[in-house]
């Protein structure tokens, strides 16, 4: 995921797909040596991250046409005052059912491709994987991701632009210029979603990483990712070197985020592979210091 500098829900998204490629060119070029294989399975994570976010703008912008297109032929049958009486409830349901309850089935395919990216990677290290003791806490995780994305952001900010459309309607203003409002303001509030999807969709990923983990007893993690001009601090200081379970819980990427799960946080494009004491030493793979560490912290934003 692109670090994005302190700009989480601006960065345009021209820039996000280009610096995605690079961070993967660049990644991809780190695979060699003993761990050749880990990072080539992190680089298909990222493409399934890059490809999960192309593809839901794709849901998201269908599901918004079709919702307008409902909310146009509901309005043709009943005014605007009649369509806004309805509990927030039932306008939420006409807006889930007008076209982005599309965007949630959607949503669930991309979090598969991504499971199956962040199975993959920890396959690399543990042999013979199986997530039957854990299937459960996966499935919660996916509910709960899901409903962070569009219980939290997406239908909020859908629900209160279709209202305010309606309430412009019935003081007067003309249904057509209403609805070109609405349509704008959807489609502002495009790149903080997408920037929410992504989030969501890279931490349930590092979510089933986790609890995988934790089930194989692995406590060391792998921090991997690319090294470019828009490389957070924090993230820099960690490529490439090993943390335990105490380390971790010391570090802090100063938004607020749970860095096992996000990283260096909104947008990032880093994550944690679980590996073995035995997997490290073969590898020669460095641990981080206590200075490691404190310089990570120095570099949050």
């Amino acid at each position: 995921m692109l670090c994005s500098c302190g700009r989480p829900h601006t960065t345009l998204l021209a820039e996000r797909i280009d610096a995605d490629q690079k961070a993967i060119d660049d990644l991809s070029k780190q695979a060699s040596g003993p761990t050749a294989g880990l990072t080539r399975a992190k680089v298909k994570e990222l493409k399934a991250e890059v490809k999960a976010e192309a593809e839901m703008l794709k849901a998201l912008k269908r599901g918004r046409a079709e919702m307008l297109k409902t909310l146009q032929a509901a309005l043709d049958l009943a005014d605007a005052q009649t369509l806004l009486a309805l509990p927030r409830d039932r306008l939420l349901d006409f807006v889930l059912r007008g076209g982005l309850g599309l965007a949630v089935d959607d949503f669930i395919a991309q979090q598969e491709r991504i499971a199956e990216a962040a199975l993959a990677s920890i396959s690399q290290v543990v042999e013979g994987l199986t997530t039957d003791s854990v299937q459960e806490q996966i499935d919660a995780l996916a509910v709960a991701s899901a409903d962070a994305v569009f219980q939290d952001v997406i239908l909020p900010d859908t629900l209160k632009s279709v209202r305010e459309a309606l309430e412009a309607m019935v003081v007067g203003v003309p249904t057509n210029q209403a609805m070109t409002a609405l349509s704008q303001r959807l489609e502002k509030s495009e790149g903080r979603q997408l920037t929410e999807v992504r989030t969501k969709l890279s931490q349930y990923g590092r979510n089933i990483t986790a609890v995988v983990a934790e089930a194989a007893d692995l406590d060391l993690y792998l921090y991997t990712g690319p090294r470019d001009g828009i490389t957070r601090d924090f993230c820099r200081a960690l490529i490439n070197l090993v943390v335990d379970e105490k380390q971790m819980r010391s570090l802090s990427n100063g938004q607020g985020l749970p860095v096992k799960t996000s990283g260096g946080g909104y947008n990032c494009r880093h994550s944690w592979s679980p590996i073995t004491e035995g997997f490290m030493v073969a590898a020669k793979l460095k641990k981080a210091t206590a200075s490691d560490i404190a310089k990570a912290n120095a570099g949050a934003r």
